[in-house]
């Protein structure tokens, strides 16, 4: 299959057509932690926090957005990835400062997630190492994928 420069697929070859999207099986996934570090350095609307580790078909999608051309398939790709591993949350107190709801390991990682107004994001951007975390609100994704 060739695809010419202005976007139109070249049919006039014998061999079978495909059309370009997220659905195409050798796309590799990303490594894990690489994963799940971008998916966190992003914010999203809403009060959500993370139920399950990221499945391979999940981890490719985030290669898919690594590669985006536009902003908005970025921002798509990874909100469906998000709303996947995700579960949402009550939360009625309004608050100046953001409140911390679960702290996310992976290796000798953690995110803290923090519910900041209407948005669910991690503070401070990028993780921090794990030894200046308090254990108790520790959700490690390490254990949950060596038990599954």
């Amino acid at each position: 299959m060739r695809v010419a420069a202005d976007g139109y697929i070249d049919i006039s070859d014998g061999r079978r057509v495909r059309t370009p999207g997220f659905h195409d099986h050798r796309v590799d996934p990303v490594p894990e932690g690489e994963a799940i570090a971008f998916l966190l350095s992003h914010s999203f609307r809403g009060h959500r926090r993370l139920a399950r580790p990221l499945s391979l078909q999940e981890r490719k999608r985030i290669r898919l957005a690594l590669w985006a051309d536009s902003v908005q398939e970025r921002m798509s790709l990874v909100d469906r990835v998000w709303r996947a591993v995700t579960e949402r949350i009550d939360f009625t107190v309004a608050s100046n400062e953001p409140q911390l709801v679960q702290v996310v390991r992976y290796g000798s990682w953690a995110y803290p997630i923090y519910l900041d107004g209407d948005a669910t994001r991690v503070i401070p951007n990028g993780g921090m190492p794990l030894a200046e975390v308090d254990p108790e609100l520790v959700f490690e994704l390490d254990q949950e994928r060596k038990t599954a």
